[in-house]
């Protein structure tokens, strides 16, 4: 009789250390990026007009991975001048541009063509440099343009 009670509480020990362990199992906390994993800033954004279209240039550095993608916001104000001056502006997404898409002639340099531009507004446009995995940097400069 004293043979089988021990060997109760042996199993029911057993059976807690199971359920602690398996307990202790499982997600612990969504990773974190160290800033020194996000894609560079682009600070380097211009833009200007050439035959009705608004062309953005900008650089980046050579060694940069090139599995991304740019993510292109412009924002648009009418020139009247019956926009308020001081107000934030409303970016929206304009393109999704591959980094092997937007290759200019130099490595390093890379370029986009807005044709969807019209006369009387007032064009903002800045860009976020992604990775494959959707990790996304800082957002440019801003480069405005008037088109008359």
């Amino acid at each position: 009789m004293i043979k089988r009670k021990r060997w109760w509480i042996m199993c029911g020990a057993a059976a807690v250390s199971l359920a602690l362990i398996s307990a202790g199992c499982g997600k612990k906390a969504d990773p974190r990026y160290r800033p020194d994993t996000l894609p560079e800033k682009i600070s380097n954004l211009t833009v200007s007009v050439d035959d009705g279209k608004a062309i953005l240039e900008w650089k980046i550095p050579a060694q940069r991975d090139r599995t991304g993608y740019f993510r292109v916001f412009r924002s648009a104000l009418k020139a009247d001048g019956g926009n308020c001056p001081g107000c934030p502006r409303i970016y929206a997404i304009l393109d999704y541009l591959p980094l092997r898409g937007a290759r200019s002639r130099e490595e390093g340099n890379f370029r986009y063509v807005d044709g969807t531009i019209r006369g009387g507004f007032i064009y903002s446009y800045r860009l976020v440099l992604c990775t494959s995995s959707d990790t996304c940097g800082e957002q440019s400069n801003t480069a405005e343009v008037v088109i008359p």
